[in-house]
């Protein structure tokens, strides 16, 4: 049993998926260990399948609940935050993963640990998971550095899953669990307005995404492209004022793109 506290925690929220459950926390449980290490797994809906993928993976330090309420990765994620015991707090969605040897390589890293806020490199696969299991389709490597410039103010730039977060950077700040898109992009920004990262020039996770509506972490696929998504984008905005007047006519021209005419000012 786990004795001394972790100096990683990696949260990760379900929603019925127990086949990419299992391939994101084989990815995790086949890595070599340098470090304490806490797994934090929480279910939004009740599932035999992921209690089985849970109880066969996860080790005695780890951690699965299953909470109540409205199903959503932000509800699930605080909750996560809430518990953590780790120096360091990462996310990894259902159906990501992280690459081999990840943490015997982030072990290594000066800024890490020194305790400094970091982000990492991923790769990008794009897969179908129309058939029993997923099937892949392509793969690209994503070089994060510099990428979180000031084009955060406008879309996201960094996936999740890339960063590292001291649990004393993200103190208070939590996921907007009233958001039906986009609430990561709302957190990285809440947390950017605290301190910025330094990228590590690191692999750090494989993320998978579907070319169709197929697969959902919440139980309902059409949140992420519909009105609703437009709405939290100006939700986003109206929370996190652009610092020029050149971001928001960046703004305004995403606006534009997705049909939504808005004059500068009001992004």
């Amino acid at each position: 049993m786990q004795t001394t506290a972790p100096f990683l925690t990696v949260v990760i929220p379900t929603h019925k998926r127990p086949l990419l459950l299992e391939r994101t926390l084989t990815s995790i449980k086949s890595q070599a260990q340098p470090f304490a290490l806490e797994i934090i797994v929480i279910a939004d809906e009740a599932d035999a399948a992921t209690d089985e993928v849970c109880q066969r993976l996860l080790g005695p330090q780890d951690i699965k609940i299953r909470r109540n309420g409205a199903p959503g990765p932000s509800a699930s994620r605080n909750l996560g935050i809430d518990l953590a015991a780790g120096r360091y707090v990462m996310f990894l969605d259902d159906d990501d993963a992280w690459q081999p040897e990840f943490l015997a390589r982030v072990a290594a890293v000066p800024p890490v640990q020194g305790g400094r806020f970091v982000y990492f490199d991923c790769n990008v696969v794009t897969e179908n998971r129309a058939g029993e299991r997923p099937e892949y389709i392509s793969e690209r490597r994503l070089d994060t550095a510099g990428r979180l410039n000031e084009m955060v103010f406008v879309q996201n730039q960094v996936h999740m899953s890339c960063l590292m977060f001291p649990r004393t950077v993200i103190g208070n700040t939590r996921f907007d669990v009233s958001m039906r898109a986009y609430e990561d992009w709302e957190f990285i920004l809440a947390i950017l307005s605290k301190e910025m990262p330094e990228h590590v020039a690191l692999d750090c996770s494989t993320v998978y995404e579907v070319a169709d509506a197929s697969s959902d972490r919440r139980g309902d696929s059409g949140n992420a492209t519909n009105a609703h998504a437009i709405m939290d984008y100006l939700y986003v905005y109206r929370r996190h004022p652009a610092p020029s007047d050149a971001l928001r006519q960046q703004r305004a021209a995403l606006m534009q793109r997705v049909g939504m005419g808005l004059p500068p000012e009001l992004l």
